[in-house]
């Protein structure tokens, strides 16, 4: 004779979990505008901070990745930043350039979200006063994004 057995305890099928869900769909939430060169968040003329894409948010990162001076601020961990003051301070060009390769690649790749995986195609603009610097960076979910970055000698 079989028995059925009722429980108290209602009983459903646990759901998939949400990365599998969006495995093909964007995974970073949208984040504020900001503009680097006015280093300030970007607003409507209500005075309201725009939000952009997770992409726009990732470019962003990696700008201020470089953009930002490695060690120089006690509220960043040692992984944000490159060594740019380091990298000036080579013998001749060729070898600051390869030192900035370096060091740009070595933060970029430190994106806490695992967001880039390769960085290349390197440029460099040597003016007197400052070093335009532009590459090509690739994301895990095959994004691209062309990232510049002006640093004042």
């Amino acid at each position: 004779m079989a028995e059925n057995k009722i429980s108290l305890f209602p009983v459903f099928d646990v759901p998939a979990t949400l990365a599998e869900d969006i495995e093909n769909e964007e995974r970073y939430a949208p984040a504020p505008l900001w503009d680097v060169e006015r280093g300030d968040f970007v607003t409507d003329g209500a005075n309201r901070t725009l939000y952009g894409s997770g992409y726009d948010a990732w470019v962003l990162w990696c700008t201020k990745s470089i953009l930002t001076q490695r060690w120089a601020h006690a509220s960043y961990s040692g992984d944000t930043g490159i060594e740019a003051e380091q990298a000036f301070r080579e013998s001749d060009r060729k070898a600051a350039e390869s030192a900035f390769e370096r060091t740009i690649t070595e933060a970029l790749l430190a994106d806490p979200m695992g967001r880039t995986v390769q960085v290349r195609d390197f440029t460099f603009r040597w003016e007197a006063d400052s070093l335009w610097i532009e590459c090509a960076v690739f994301g895990r979910d095959g994004n691209t994004a062309s990232i510049k970055a002006r640093l004042d000698i």
